[in-house]
């Protein structure tokens, strides 16, 4: 295989899944956050808002990020020819993505605490800690990520990893998108269906209260089945990245050896990682949440129905009172 081959199938990979990519996405985030809106209107809830949370960052990312991708496919980024653009690019996507992991962490790490038998820990699950607890992550985030503003430049021509930072650069990679997400959301969703299971264990309803015990212990075993599916995503679709990051960076000192056929297919192998598998996990929560939840499904559905009837009766109204204007 030649390499303009292995070029052309980037380019068509690019042309064909990211504008799918950006239609899933749009549709699913706007629905999500619809739902989610709803679900904290109706009571609050500390998940929801985490969830609400998760799902708005996302949105920003694919419609941000991701167009710059798509549009880097056939003509020149600007963060090429800025630095400044070049160093906000990548600032501004790594901090709304730690931000969208942080949000999932914190969602696993609220459904283990609303199930522990220890008070102080359930305490955690509470709509006003997870207020605070969301303020911190964003200022967080966006101090954590500070130091990518010096990773980044254009002097080469191109935005790149400054090669002084590589080391710095693989191992933030490495840990805060390739070991520390990952390995905090599958302990938490482990540790919350553990503790569930042993409140259904121990808790014998007595029978005038049979029917509210089930019903919320449902509720939140449907929950952490949303969290639990979204972070099987999460880990398949965003670990591989620092993985490519970790083989870019050991195989640095040898590029200049690097046939162009082998350029060409770790180009094409990268392209695939990062954006298209990365940034599936952003365009599929409303996905994983209806396929996990029956009570999600449920929502949307409902939202579906209640459009089309106002729909009909704003129709019904119009044309009622078109003939009574005219009289």
């Amino acid at each position: 295989m030649s390499v303009a081959t292995l070029n052309n199938i980037r380019l068509q990979l690019g042309h064909c899944v990211i504008p799918i990519f950006l239609g899933l996405g749009n549709f699913g985030n706007l629905f999500t956050t619809w739902i989610l809106i709803r679900t904290v209107k109706q009571r609050a809830n500390s998940c929801a808002l985490y969830l609400l949370c998760g799902s708005l960052a996302n949105w920003f990312v694919i419609d941000t990020v991701l167009v710059s991708y798509f549009y880097g496919l056939d003509h020149t980024e600007p963060i090429h020819l800025y630095n400044v653009l070049c160093k906000l690019r990548w600032y501004g996507g790594y901090t709304l993505f730690m931000v969208s992991r942080c949000f999932m962490i914190a969602a696993c790490v609220d459904r283990w605490a609303l199930c522990s038998q220890n008070i102080r820990i359930r305490s955690f699950s509470q709509p006003k800690i997870a207020l605070r607890v969301i303020s911190f992550i964003i200022i967080g985030s966006m101090l954590v990520n500070s130091a990518l503003l010096f990773f980044f430049n254009n002097s080469s021509g191109r935005c790149a990893v400054n090669p002084s930072y590589n080391l710095a650069y693989t191992s933030y990679t490495l840990a805060f998108i390739g070991i520390l997400p990952p390995s905090l959301m599958i302990l938490f969703s482990v540790l919350a269906r553990h503790n569930l299971r042993m409140i259904r264990s121990r808790v014998q309803p007595i029978d005038g209260d049979r029917t509210r015990d089930i019903h919320i212990h449902k509720r939140d075993h449907d929950l952490i089945k949303m969290l639990f599916g979204e972070v099987l995503v999460f880990c398949l679709s965003t670990c591989p990245f620092p993985f490519s990051v970790l083989y870019n960076f050991i195989t640095a000192p040898i590029t200049s050896d690097k046939t162009p056929l082998r350029v060409a297919i770790e180009t094409l192998i990268n392209f695939i990682i990062q954006p298209l598998l990365t940034y599936t996990y952003c365009c599929t929560q409303f996905y994983v949440y209806g396929f996990f939840s029956k009570k999600f499904r449920t929502d949307f559905l409902e939202i579906i129905h209640l459009q089309r009837t106002n729909r009909v009766n704003q129709a019904t109204t119009v044309q009622t009172v078109g003939p009574r204007e005219r009289n």
